[in-house]
């Protein structure tokens, strides 16, 4: 049997939105809720042949104080952690849970999560129509699995044994905010397996606690989460954060990675002050053709003249091994100059050349403006094949904006 625990604050209609998704599409299982001191109390909507077993805490004690108590008034062998602001779908918990024979804790992909774990699903406008794409995610992605350091704990399941095994979550965590990596990692250094599980897509509406805690003046969002990562950074390092992914012996490179690190990349910049892995020249790195694996350079192209960018893709071309991959991001001239066409100022032209076209608020100036059609050329010309668009919020970019254009290929 699965315990599905679920901490409440406030949120009432969430939490009840919640709940009933889970009865809709899920078996064997019982529900706990920890009421975290909500005004009024929290009371559960009708669950039928569902046990349904409600903690009434008088104050908020915070998500790892309320998980644990959950957890300890658990029956199943199974613990499912669900936060009461996801709506779950179709078959979720019996794919989520088949794997934990291999991996000893496992989490969904969603819509609004950091990390490996945050996808961008086909849309949806209503609950019916989000357990139709997540339905037809299972099937496109079924049997996928990626192992991991640490999952992010919006939903996390996990045999109640191996909370026996290495002790409970940290209940310094007040009210929250790395909790769940903390018990991963100390699931990893004790040598069990962690992973995300691709064929599961749940809905996140994501940090409700959090709003409503600040909205009543009882926190400030920057320093609870600021407190909490130096803590778990005490622990584990200071650049956890960075090291969700478990590594291969693959080789990615970050070309002109800036201030902007990608986890998983050998981050490369020619300027020292951003503290990159590799000091180095894009047009000259360290290693012989054919042995890189991929290859990312978000805006820098535009920091080179043409000629010179196109240098750029072929040398990087020939750094790639067959079936290599690279993305490219660019701002998009296109986006830029109809922004400014709704209204053409003189602050507006003026705008456009400080920010887009010489890009005097920074150091590296621009050289070269891009749109969509160049950009297709230029990598066609460098001998990259099957190009697809990337969408803005693709988690290599530094910002989900429109007003960039990026595109990956393939080395043949």
């Amino acid at each position: 049997m699965i315990s599905i625990v679920i901490p409440v604050f406030n949120q009432h209609d969430m939490t009840q939105e919640c709940i009933y998704s889970i009865l809709e599409n899920t078996q064997d299982y019982e529900l706990i809720i920890i009421d975290n001191g909500s005004n009024p109390l929290f009371k559960p909507p009708f669950t039928g042949f569902v046990e349904t077993t409600l903690i009434r805490n008088e104050d908020n004690k915070g998500f790892p104080v309320a998980v644990n108590q959950g957890i300890r008034a658990a029956k199943g062998d199974v613990i499912v952690l669900l936060n009461n602001d996801v709506i779950v779908t179709p078959g979720w918990a019996e794919r989520l849970t088949r794997y934990l024979d291999e991996l000893s804790i496992v989490g969904p992909v969603t819509n609004y999560c950091a990390g490996l774990q945050s996808v961008t699903a086909p849309v949806y406008t209503s609950k019916e129509s989000l357990y139709n794409v997540a339905s037809q995610w299972s099937e496109e992605y079924d049997g996928s699995t990626q192992e991991v350091n640490f999952i992010i704990g919006f939903c996390m399941a996990f045999k109640k044994s191996l909370y026996d095994e290495i002790g409970p979550f940290d209940e310094s965590l007040w009210p929250c905010s790395g909790e769940e990596l903390d018990f991963c990692l100390k699931a990893r250094s004790a040598g069990h397996k962690i992973g995300i599980v691709h064929e599961v897509y749940l809905y996140h509406e994501g940090s409700q606690t959090f709003k409503d805690l600040e909205n009543e003046g009882k926190i400030v969002y920057e320093e609870i989460y600021k407190r909490n990562d130096a803590h778990v950074a005490e622990k584990w390092g200071k650049d956890f954060w960075l090291n969700q992914a478990v590594l291969d012996d693959s080789i990615r490179l970050n070309i002109g990675c800036g201030e902007y690190h990608l986890q998983g990349f050998i981050n490369v910049d020619q300027f020292a002050n951003v503290n990159p892995d590799l000091l180095a020249d894009a047009l000259n790195l360290p290693y012989q053709p054919g042995t890189i694996d991929e290859i990312y350079a978000g805006h820098l192209l535009e920091h080179l003249t043409f000629e010179e960018g196109q240098k750029a893709l072929k040398y990087w071309y020939s750094l790639l091994k067959s079936g290599g991959i690279i993305g490219i991001t660019v701002p998009d001239f296109d986006i830029i100059a109809k922004k400014h066409l709704v209204n053409p100022t003189a602050e507006s032209m003026k705008q456009i050349n400080d920010m887009w076209i010489y890009s005097y608020v920074q150091d590296s100036l621009h050289r070269y403006c891009y749109n969509e059609a160049l950009l297709i050329d230029v990598m066609k010309d460098a001998g990259f094949v099957e190009l697809e668009k990337l969408p803005v919020d693709h988690p290599y970019f530094v910002n989900p904006v429109d007003w960039q254009i990026g595109y990956k290929g393939v080395k043949p």
